[in-house]
């Protein structure tokens, strides 16, 4: 008597197509070229396929049909550098209602999303419950990836206290502190604690203030910050909980002192020296830089009759001016090293300053292509963020189009990766 045959393994079915983009052109996050017209297959909320023809046994007759006209489709766009909850200047938060706060979150979300930023990187500020309402529906705005508060050492970037603080309030959390914003911490036990709390509140990654900054109005920007040990407790407990570590950073020594604690990511990084950048692009790590922000758009001179300028002004001022003139030499580094440069913005503030979002495009154009640059607001976004694994909860890639991948896209006129223009005299056309 012959043997029984062995069982065939049943076939899953085939997702059911819910969603067609036809006759798009298609840039899919990576490569700089464009498909000739072909249809996206979308199920739900992911990509199935990219061709002509529909996946066996896939297609059902409730699917919608979309007829992008030959127009270009490109994954949602990402900014991996944002404060949604930073909706005015850090003094007029800490006298603002927290639900007054909220409500304008809430409206700058929706607009974030109609510029076609389907997804930001949250880098300081309790934004968790505003992510929360979006992926249950209940209003518009993009994915987004929390860090919670900043972990910044006492007298750090973090700390925003007043001079007089810490006499007055015997060293006690000021409003950000109590609202979620910064985390101050002395000591590898209060880092742990403080990464975890984050952690357990739900952040993608971690960040740190690994040097001075400039928005702290007594915190010298070439302040080296957190030891060694805190640093790499930070590290270890992200990595422990399944994701990173990203750092505020501008010198060369704050720089290397978190990337040899084992940081994925740095932010700003402006005032970087060559042998530092040679050892960002040796140990992979992600440049996430802003050009707009830094140019000196936003140094104006002051209006007739006006006062002068505080001392704590003037600080500012300079630490601003120094900067941006270590803008152009960094690009060109990260360039020459072919580091992965990343997307952000870091506009924060009011809803005027936060819609010149995209003018980040047009001020890169010195150093990179059109279709450089729409790759790092895509595709290499996309790459630094699944360094969050599944604390991201989203099921699939962001930032490509391709199997798989979250359908997050836009279908737009002409083609982006080469259209990028920016008009001295109009400004406004940066895009």
């Amino acid at each position: 008597m012959g043997s029984a045959a062995p069982p065939v393994a049943a076939q899953a079915a085939p997702a059911p197509i819910t969603l067609v983009v036809s006759n798009a052109r298609v840039f899919d996050g990576r490569r700089p070229e464009l498909t000739a017209p072909t249809s996206i297959w979308i199920s739900d909320d992911r990509i199935v396929a990219i061709g002509a023809d529909a996946p066996a046994g896939a297609v059902t007759p409730t699917a919608r049909t979309l007829d992008a006209g030959g127009r270009v489709v490109i994954p949602g766009l990402i900014d991996v550098h944002m404060h949604p909850l930073v909706v005015a200047g850090f003094d007029d938060i800490k006298s603002m209602d927290a639900n007054y706060v909220m409500a304008r979150a809430t409206a700058s979300a929706r607009a974030t999303l109609l510029r076609g930023f389907t997804t930001v990187r949250d880098l300081g500020g309790p934004s968790f419950g505003l992510k929360q309402a979006i992926d249950e529906g209940v209003i518009e705005g993009p994915r987004i990836f929390p860090s919670g508060a900043i972990v910044s050492q006492t007298a750090g970037h973090g700390d925003f206290r007043s001079r007089a603080a810490g006499a007055a309030d015997g060293g006690r959390p000021d409003v950000l502190e109590q609202r979620g914003y910064t985390a101050r911490v002395d000591g590898v036990d209060q880092v742990l604690a403080a990464v975890r709390e984050q952690l357990r509140l739900g952040a993608t990654q971690i960040k740190l203030a690994a040097g001075g900054g400039i928005s702290t109005p007594l915190n010298p920007l070439d302040s080296v910050q957190l030891l060694d040990e805190e640093m790499r407790a930070a590290v270890r407990a992200a990595a422990d909980y399944g994701t990173y570590v990203t750092v505020h950073a501008y010198t060369p020594q704050s720089l290397q002192r978190a990337i040899e604690a084992g940081v994925r990511s740095v932010e700003h990084a402006h005032l970087v020296d060559e042998p530092t950048m040679k050892l960002i692009a040796e140990r992979g790590v992600f440049v996430s830089t802003q050009a707009y922000a830094f140019s000196g758009v936003f140094s104006r001179p002051a209006a007739p009759g006006s006062p002068p300028p505080t001392a704590a002004q003037l600080f500012v001022r300079a630490k601003a001016e120094r900067v941006q003139a270590g803008l152009d030499r960094m690009m060109l580094l990260a360039k020459k090293y072919r580091v992965k440069v990343a997307f952000g913005t870091d506009l924060f503030g009011t809803e005027r300053v936060v819609t010149l979002q995209p003018r980040e495009f047009g001020a890169r154009l010195k150093w990179f292509t059109s279709a450089e640059i729409l790759s790092q607001a895509t595709g290499v976004n996309g790459e630094l963020l699944e360094l969050s694994g599944t604390r991201s909860g989203y099921p699939g890639p962001l930032g490509i189009l391709a199997p798989g991948a979250m359908a997050d896209l836009l279908v737009v006129e002409g083609n982006p990766a080469r259209m990028f223009r920016c008009s001295k005299s109009r400004p406004e056309t940066c895009w």
